[in-house]
């Protein structure tokens, strides 16, 4: 008989892009602002900064951590994910281990076991989320020999550039990030080598790590950039007071500066970084992305769910041979970008036991809960087909517009298209990162947004070769607002 705890732990990521439309700040003026700009992060994770809590022993590989509200910065190991590098420790001598899985909201399981001097009380557990910051923006001020700057948040403390997570900071990383310019454009610009430097500004008491890329040329009014990048950006520990499923957000400073380096144009976006429900991503200031669990019985995708949700787990719960289980959540988005938004889907892997890696589109592993393939064949990830039959076993998913809120899925349980025939049971797979699959769009708008909102359906049913054990993967969902 399988365990009663099959989950499917779903990650989302929500992408906020921000662009101010008057340009007054630290008491400077400044002739325009740049537009069209956003700035995302290739994995928007919090870092986790915490601690264990008392009755940690040396040669235990399970791990419990204070979970005591606000006493540090991550107290919820819902946070971590498996496969996570995590350090535990004392400062200075941190010991590497590898998440191998999460237990509950206070504890998880490590790869290796804790040595002495590594159990004690209020000893560190830290995991670094590191990101690629990318910068894209479009020109107003034709500015000759001049500087392209991006500021990220920094702590004012001066321990913001040794590779730990600052609660509620980037920090800068031990080793120099490497930054990559823009191609250069003939005579309007020709770049030099970017320049990383820790703490080097400050505007009205806050500190901003500085990532300059540099150029000779007449510079030009309406060039749009979209290629330069920051590499080793160190993720926030959580803020005080972290509410979880809600981002912590930050406000970069993208401005352009003559060869005085004084300050021409400016523009500020906001980034937003959750835990590992955890999404990548660059967010508008008015966007909102949600995820929501749903009850067991409520009726989605034209079935009953078979059990409940909640905003970051699926517990499918027991699988059965001959008999689909049904679980849903909700997304939801709000946003003022006149442009709309988009979000995509993408899992880590196909369900696995024991943390094997399911190669390939149909891995034959019995370790390995494979992505239903239809009742023709024909289900992928961009194509849908209808899934009635039991007798054609994994997982899969179908969306449900049920409020009609005005988001356009891509598309629904009940569509007519590929080898879906409208009867209510058009499924796909999830992309899979591991084949590799790119991100699917699952829906998207036009326009602005209150409330829109739909059902992601989950449905598993397995075979009877399928091995004994406990099976997960990681869902990421990406919205990205467009202005």
């Amino acid at each position: 008989m399988l365990p009663k705890k099959i989950r499917p732990l779903l990650v989302f990521s929500v992408v906020f892009l921000a662009v101010a439309a008057t340009g007054r700040f630290a008491r400077q003026s400044y002739s325009a602002n740049l537009t069209n700009v956003s700035v995302t992060l290739s994995n928007s994770r919090l870092s986790f900064k915490g601690a264990l809590a008392a009755g940690n022993t040396v040669g235990s590989s399970q791990i419990t951590i204070n979970s005591t509200a606000n006493a540090y910065p991550s107290t919820d190991s819902a946070q971590l994910q498996q496969g996570d590098i995590v350090r535990i420790g004392e400062a200075g001598s941190l010991a590497s281990h590898t998440v191998t899985g999460i237990s509950s909201a206070n504890s998880f399981e490590i790869g290796t076991v804790l040595v002495a001097g590594d159990a004690d009380t209020g000893d560190d557990v830290i995991a670094s989320q590191s990101s690629t910051l990318t910068l894209a923006f479009t020109t107003q001020t034709a500015v000759a020999n001049g500087i392209f700057q991006v500021l990220i948040p920094a702590d004012a403390a001066t321990v913001n550039a040794d590779g730990i997570p600052d609660k509620g900071y980037f920090d800068y990383g031990t080793a120099i990030p490497t930054i990559t310019c823009p191609s250069n454009a003939t005579t309007t610009y020709d770049f030099v080598a970017g320049v990383a430097t820790a703490s080097a500004v400050t505007i009205n008491s806050a500190k901003y790590h500085s990532y300059i890329c540099a150029y000779s040329g007449t510079g030009a009014i309406g060039t749009v950039f979209s290629t330069m990048t920051v590499n080793n950006v160190i993720n926030p520990a959580p803020k005080a007071s972290h509410i979880a499923g809600t981002a912590d957000t930050y406000k970069p400073i993208i401005r352009q500066l003559n060869n005085s380096t004084t300050v021409i144009d400016q523009t500020t976006v906001s980034i937003g970084v959750l835990e590992a429900v955890r999404v990548t991503a660059s967010v508008a200031p008015l966007i909102t992305f949600k995820i929501q669990g749903v009850g067991s019985g409520i009726s989605t995708c034209g079935n009953n769910t078979s059990v409940a949700s909640t905003a970051t787990a699926v517990p499918f719960g027991e699988l059965l041979i001959d008999t689909f289980t049904h679980a849903a959540q909700a997304l939801a988005v709000s946003t003022n970008a006149a442009d709309g938004y988009a979000v995509t889907a993408t899992e880590n892997d196909q369900l696995s036991r024991n943390n094997v890696t399911c190669t390939g589109a149909i891995p034959t592993s019995s370790d390995c809960i494979i992505d239903s393939t239809g009742d023709t064949g024909a289900m992928l990830h961009s194509t849908g087909d209808e899934w009635s039959s039991t007798n054609f076993k994994g997982f899969g998913y179908s969306l449900h517009d049920a409020n009609t809120s005005g988001l356009t899925p891509v598309f629904e349980y009940n569509s007519a298209a590929g080898a879906c025939d409208g009867t209510g049971d058009c499924f796909r797979q999830f992309a899979d990162a591991e084949v590799p699959d790119s991100a699917t769009q699952i829906f998207s708008a036009t326009d602005v947004a209150d409330n829109h909102n739909l059902y992601v359906c989950y449905r598993a049913v397995i075979s009877t070769t399928q091995a004994a054990g406990n099976y997960e993967n990681y869902i990421t969902y990406t919205a990205t607002a467009n202005f």
